[in-house]
């Protein structure tokens, strides 16, 4: 007896597999009308609910709508910003320090309202380490350092870098491939927008355009090798009429300020007291 159920509920079940397909689309087909006929009544009502409004209620309801679009829209953007953001110190705390050398990261705090690119204060200072004339160091997207500025006041919490941008920031660079140096902010090449003047080039020497130039190690609180951005101009003169002896050009700095948030301070290790002493 039990066998018999068994192929009976095998038999039901091979049939049900074989006229699934067909009387699927034979009830769906049947009770088209009635379920159309539900979704077409739930529109007409959605549509005359419409209707019922007053062209200043309807008007209300586009602006909560608008209103709704704008805040997601920045809320969207906030989020892209924040993961960029967290990009940006994940690279940053990756970088290893040169030998000799200690990371410290920091945060931009505040903006110059008016010389935005030349200055802004970071949330460290003197309790962290810090000290005047220290490199400040972003990162490109690829996980190369680059040069911002240097620390110029430093308080006990808080600490105003002056940045390349800033025309009282003088410091030496060298081209990378034939370590040719200059010094930027110098010359008689006047700032752009994204551009500082490089001065003290070598006149008898050939230069070339988009060329990176490093930072040299001549400064003591600025490792060596940090990017600080690419030639973007020389002036040219005939040697055969000029007696000039340096040439003036344009430096674009590598560092981009205004999506800049996270930093490094680069500062040097110092030996513990009495090690290595002696007599």
């Amino acid at each position: 007896m039990t066998a018999a159920a068994g192929v009976a509920l095998l038999i039901a079940y091979a049939g049900y597999r074989t006229l699934r397909p067909g009387a699927g689309r034979f009830f769906g087909d049947f009770f088209y009308p009635y379920l159309a006929v539900a979704r077409f009544a739930g529109d007409q009502v959605s549509n005359r609910s419409l209707l019922a409004y007053s062209r200043p209620e309807l008007a209300a309801q586009v602006e909560k709508l608008m209103a709704v679009n704008r805040r997601l829209s920045a809320e969207a953007a906030a989020a892209k910003e924040f993961e960029e953001e967290n990009l940006q110190l994940r690279r940053l705390l990756k970088l290893d320090p040169p030998a000799a050398w200690r990371y410290v990261a920091a945060e931009v705090i505040l903006r110059d309202p008016v010389l935005w690119n030349e200055h802004f204060t970071i949330d460290r200072g003197s309790r962290d380490g810090l000290t005047k004339g220290s490199a400040v160091i972003s990162v490109t997207p690829d996980g190369r350092p680059i040069l911002v500025g240097i620390l110029e006041n430093v308080g006990a919490r808080t600490s105003e870098v002056r940045t390349l941008f800033s025309p009282g920031l003088r410091l030496s660079a060298a081209l990378g491939t034939t370590g040719i140096t200059g010094i930027v902010n110098a010359g008689e090449r006047q700032p752009t927008s994204d551009h500082v003047p490089i001065g003290y080039l070598p006149s008898h020497l050939a230069y070339t355009l988009q060329e990176a130039l490093f930072t040299t190690g001549y400064e003591s609180g600025i490792p060596q090798g940090l990017k600080i951005g690419e030639l973007s101009a020389v002036e040219e003169v005939n040697p055969r009429y000029s007696n000039a002896l340096h040439l003036s050009g344009l430096l674009k700095p590598a560092a981009q300020l205004n999506s800049i948030r996270f930093l490094l301070i680069a500062e040097r290790v110092r030996p513990p007291a009495g090690a290595g002493g002696g007599r």
